[in-house]
């Protein structure tokens, strides 16, 4: 048996408060009735009622006020007013849902009109409560879904013989697919990094589930196209049909050998401390996940001591100001060679920085992903 919705009356004509509270309470309200707005307002602060009927015209605080009082009050805010007005004046129609009134019976009509009226904003309201109700489950699950992401994300700082990684994680608003990750197997540094497209729990879902692959497949033995071609093939058969990742697969090893593959992944940057210059790498490739039996290139550099990479996801160029000016990877490549002689610390400290405070607009701000490995 549903509970009786209660309803707060609030008219300063002692007998039409009580015409207005018999007539609903025969129809299953439970009703409490006020004959002035401050006793109305006390009233509905101590039950929170699931509407109210309020008179226009009351001496004191009239109609009008009592119904911005009720609008501005975190709690009762969201709670319809039916508003009794005058009979034919437009003025007062117009004041009234000005002030906040959900909707408006002339005073006097037909008890009948005014219990349609009320349950007309009773149906909304039940409705609006179901959709806040879902917002707050959803709201819940992406607060769950980024705390399960930023937990697989690395340390920030991690150090391994003849080289040193920084990395940021910058998260939006918006829950995405963006995803790094770095970790020594046999004496190599295997460095992930990918973008899962989409938002909410199910990007999550598939970072967590790249993270555990890469961690599982990876040897020494594998090259790291065939590594990627089976990381695809994965991809595709967890995948929902629109999903699909771009990525980037680094192995260093302590010889400076640099071995990359790329899935339609952003350019990375490379500086040589030899020559003070930052080169923009560059490999066209497949997306990852989108088509199964995909093959992958391979490529491979040497690194000196002092050199730097600098990986991304494209939260960081998809950045935009108001005036539609991009943040440019050119900002960056700056950065590593106006400071060839700085630590790590410091280098970090300024991309984070110059990251950070770009003035992009909501529109155009996304999740930001990005590490930075110095090799010594």
């Amino acid at each position: 048996m549903s509970t009786p919705q209660r309803i707060v009356v609030i008219d300063d004509n002692a007998n039409d408060v009580q015409v207005t509270r018999r007539f609903l309470e025969r129809r299953g309200f439970v009703v409490s009735a006020a004959t002035s707005g401050a006793e109305g307002l006390a009233i509905a602060r101590t039950i929170t009622p699931d509407a109210f009927v309020v008179d226009y015209r009351m001496p004191g605080m009239d109609g009008f006020a009592v119904t911005r009082e009720i609008k501005a009050d975190p709690v009762l805010h969201t709670i319809p007013v039916l508003l009794l007005t005058g009979a034919d004046s437009a003025q007062f129609v117009v004041d009234g849902l000005g002030a906040g009134a959900d909707d408006f019976v002339t005073k006097g009509s037909d008890l009948e009109i005014l219990l349609a009226r009320l349950q007309a904003l009773l149906r909304v309201k039940a409705y609006q409560d179901q959709l806040r109700k879902l917002n707050q489950q959803i709201t819940r699950d992406l607060q769950i879904a980024r705390r399960v992401q930023e937990a697989l994300v690395p340390q920030r700082v991690f150090c391994a013989p003849g080289l040193e990684v920084r990395s940021a994680y910058i998260p939006s608003e918006t829950l995405s697919g963006d995803f790094y990750d770095y970790f020594m197997q046999d004496d190599l540094l295997y460095l992930f990094v990918a973008d899962v497209s989409g938002h909410g729990l199910p990007a999550a879902i598939l970072v967590s589930l790249l993270k555990s692959y890469i961690h599982t497949e990876v040897d020494a033995g594998t090259p790291l196209s065939r590594l990627m071609s089976r990381l695809n093939d994965f991809l595709f058969s967890v995948s929902l049909p629109t999903q699909f990742a771009t990525a980037q697969l680094f192995r260093i090893g302590p010889d400076g050998t640099l071995h990359y593959t790329n899935a339609a992944h952003p350019p990375f940057l490379l500086f040589r401390r030899a020559s003070q210059r930052a080169a923009l790498l560059e490999e066209p490739s497949h997306l990852l996940g989108a088509m199964p039996k995909m093959t992958f290139d391979e490529r491979s550099t040497t690194v000196a001591p002092g050199d730097t990479l600098f990986v991304y996801t494209d939260g960081l160029t998809d950045r935009r100001t108001a005036a539609g000016e991009f943040y440019s990877i050119d900002r960056i490549a700056a950065l590593l060679e106006a400071a060839p002689d700085a630590d790590l610390s410091t280098l970090y400290d300024s991309i984070y920085a110059d990251v950070a405070g770009f003035p992009s607009t909501d529109e155009f701000k996304d999740d930001i992903a990005f590490v930075v490995t110095r090799f010594q």
